[in-house]
């Protein structure tokens, strides 16, 4: 009896100890899978991990992982350990499993995990590969929401155990989160190709209306200059012929002559508007080499001296204070300036000298300049319209000019990525707010 009792304990320990070794060489497994799970990036690297990494260690002969569809119908084979994976990371006739259906589907619909001692008495098992008796099915779980199904076969009936099973649901913890911090950065990441490839799109597109409305500008300001500029000529010999005969002959009726004078003055004004149009055509976007730093005080000295004569004409006075530096190009600031300038001279009050004044200040990354004059101003209506191509608001006989002036300025402004704008109302005088960028 006592030899029996000894044979019986000894037993009992040598199963105990299978167990043991058993245990700790699933820890092992589990083990070596976290910190392998370091250096898996990508969803396809995790659950080709668990294949190779868990199932393959555990010596299950068939085990096949899946992965919900975007939609949330179907789970899809995304890796697999067996006869399913022949080699390398390829699956073998992959199926696709809609939720729902089969063991893996009610698992993946219930979350509960599964074990099938014999599948030839469960009406749900679907033959993948070839037949086996044996099933587990263990739901991959991320925050209460079911994202996968760890799924394994077996050719013996009552293969899988308990202690399969604790060791799938653990491997499928472990799994969850990093799949779906995975498929986050794989989304993010194809999201942001999308965007890349989508700008990259718009901006040739982009480019290429640039390029075309830049062929078009500069087919536009060639035609403008070769008009304005070939048309002068015949128009001065029309207008001299013109003035030639008046002159010569004396037997013109008043109201013949009257016509004649309003010929001569409407030819003038062609050949005056198209003077402007050949100054505005000239007025071109300029290189980076052609911006220089320019002394603005210098450059008031020079606009006074070229409109002296206006100034002594009108007997007015133009005051400038101590101006700052800015950056552009030297001859269109000075056209801008001296444009302004001229106006503010031209459009005086008769009954008042004109008085023209130019400060500035620095406001953030622009320099800010203003030009004030004590002139006829202008109403409010037509502050929106002052900047527009021949555009005028007095009569013709009244001030000499083109009413190309300020679009001229609007133009220089725009290629010095700086802003204009103006304050006036009739009778009290006009302000141009210059605001150019600095630094």
């Amino acid at each position: 009896m006592e030899v029996k009792s000894i044979k019986l304990d000894y037993n009992s320990l040598m199963e105990k100890y299978k167990l043991l070794q058993s245990k700790e060489r699933y820890l092992e497994i589990i083990n070596s899978f976290s910190q392998s799970l370091k250096d898996l990036n990508t969803s396809e690297e995790i659950v080709w991990g668990i294949a190779k990494q868990v199932i393959a260690r555990m010596g299950f002969e068939d085990c096949v992982i899946y992965l919900l569809d975007n939609e949330g119908k179907n789970l899809i084979q995304k890796a697999a350990h067996g006869p399913k994976n022949p080699f390398q990371l390829n699956i073998k006739n992959p199926i696709i499993i809609p939720l729902g259906k089969g063991i893996v589907g009610t698992v993946a619909v219930t979350g509960i995990s599964e074990i099938i001692s014999n599948t030839t008495k469960d009406s749900r098992y679907i033959l993948d590969d070839e037949q086996r008796l044996s099933e587990i099915a263990v739901p991959i779980i991320y925050q209460d929401k079911v994202i996968g199904v760890i799924d394994s076969e077996n050719s013996n009936a009552n293969f899988f155990t308990k202690e399969h099973l604790n060791i799938l649901t653990t491997v499928a913890g472990m799994g969850a989160s990093k799949i779906i911090n995975a498929k986050i950065n794989e989304e993010l990441k194809e999201y942001q190709f999308s965007l890349e490839k989508l700008v990259k799109q718009k901006t040739i597109e982009l480019n290429h209306l640039v390029n075309k409305l830049q062929r078009s500008n500069t087919d536009l300001e060639s035609f403008a200059f070769a008009a304005s500029h070939d048309l002068q000529e015949p128009l001065r010999t029309i207008i001299s012929y013109l003035q030639l005969i008046e002159r010569r002959d004396n037997n013109f009726s008043p109201e013949s002559s009257e016509y004649f004078q309003f010929v001569i003055k409407g030819a003038s004004r062609m050949n005056l508007l198209l003077q402007g149009l050949l100054e505005y055509s000239r007025v071109n976007d300029f290189q980076t080499d052609e911006v220089k730093v320019l002394n603005m005080n210098d450059i008031l000295i020079l606009i006074k001296d070229n409109l002296r004569g206006a100034i002594e004409n009108s007997n007015g006075q133009v005051w400038v204070e101590d101006l700052l530096e800015i950056e552009g190009n030297k001859t269109q600031i000075i056209q801008l300036f001296q444009n302004i300038i001229s106006n503010a001279l031209k459009f005086r009050n008769p009954e008042t000298v004109p008085v023209v004044k130019v400060s500035c200040q620095r406001i953030e990354n622009f320099i800010e300049f203003k030009v004030e004059d004590n002139g006829i101003g202008i109403e409010a209506k037509f502050h929106n319209n002052i900047f527009g191509l021949f555009n005028r608001l007095n009569p013709i006989d009244s001030f000499k000019g083109s009413g190309i002036g300020l679009a001229l300025c609007k133009r220089i402004i725009d290629y010095h990525n700086g802003n204009i704008s103006v304050k006036s109302r009739l009778g009290g005088g006009t302000s141009f707010t210059i605001r150019l960028p600095w630094g």
